[in-house]
């Protein structure tokens, strides 16, 4: 049985990011708790997203369009006609953003090994050199697949296509089982998840989370966490079902066993 099995687990992504984790977590038995922490809003200065979309439109497309999560895509998507992109490659940062890519028939590259900005940088370094390269991002996303991509000699076009923004208050039933004690897990796939987390519950946020087993999506988001005073307990490396893999090791390893 998995040690994920009728427990529940915190998951703190926006309300439109949460049924995939979801699923996942409900695949191993895991009780999910929606408790979104951030939302999605579009730029505050949207003239070069506009721009960038009407060079797709005038027939100006780009060598290159790389969408480095599963809401880019999205977003993105959503204001374009396939027919734009004829000619253009699409790239991917993680399976499941090139999942949804490839629900809208597009054909999608995606790094063999490794997820995120680096792993892509490394992909797509070999072939941009000299070309353009669409990068429609987070307003507060991280520089450094923009970065590796310039390195690497790409002309690289990056509009902000939405910000992240923080959850207006937490959800009443999300954080009614924290407080009493009935969450086993929080899974943070994300740093402004877990800042606004430690904002919205201030002074208990801190108590709140080390009754559970707190996993964070890589790095960063485990920095950012710890910056926001919330105790690590995994880091996954991956996505999605790398942190899910995470949060049942943690758990398997003398996390709580609060569920009721």
């Amino acid at each position: 049985m998995s040690a994920l099995a009728e427990r529940r687990v915190l998951v703190t992504r926006a309300a439109e990011d949460q049924a995939e984790l979801a699923a996942l977590l409900a695949a191993r038995g895991a009780r999910p708790v929606a408790l979104p922490c951030i939302a999605f809003a579009d730029p505050a200065d949207p003239a070069p997203l506009e721009e960038a979309l009407q060079r797709l439109r005038s027939g100006r497309p780009p060598d290159f369009v790389v969408l480095a999560s599963p809401h880019a895509a999205e977003r993105f998507l959503a204001r374009v006609d396939p027919t734009w992109l004829k000619g253009v490659r699409i790239a991917a940062a993680g399976e499941g953003t090139a999942r949804r890519i490839g629900e809208r028939g597009l054909q999608v590259l995606v790094p063999a090994h490794g997820t995120g900005a680096e792993a892509l940088v490394e992909t797509l370094a070999p072939q941009v050199s000299g070309k353009e390269v669409l990068l429609p991002r987070a307003e507060a996303g991280n520089p450094a697949l923009a970065a590796g991509l310039a390195r690497a000699g790409a002309r690289v076009l990056a509009p902000v296509l939405y910000r992240t923004v923080p959850a207006f208050a937490a959800d009443p039933e999300g954080a009614r089982l924290l407080r009493a004690g009935l969450v086993d897990a929080i899974a943070f796939a994300s740093g402004s998840a877990a800042r606004v987390f430690a904002a919205l519950f201030g002074a208990e946020a801190r108590q709140l989370a080390g009754r559970a087993r707190v996993v964070c999506m890589g790095p960063t988001c485990a920095g950012d966490a710890r910056a926001a005073g919330l105790r690590v307990d995994a880091v996954a490396d991956g996505g999605l079902p790398e942190l899910v893999d995470s949060l049942e090791d943690a758990l398997s390893t003398g996390g709580p066993s609060v569920s009721g």
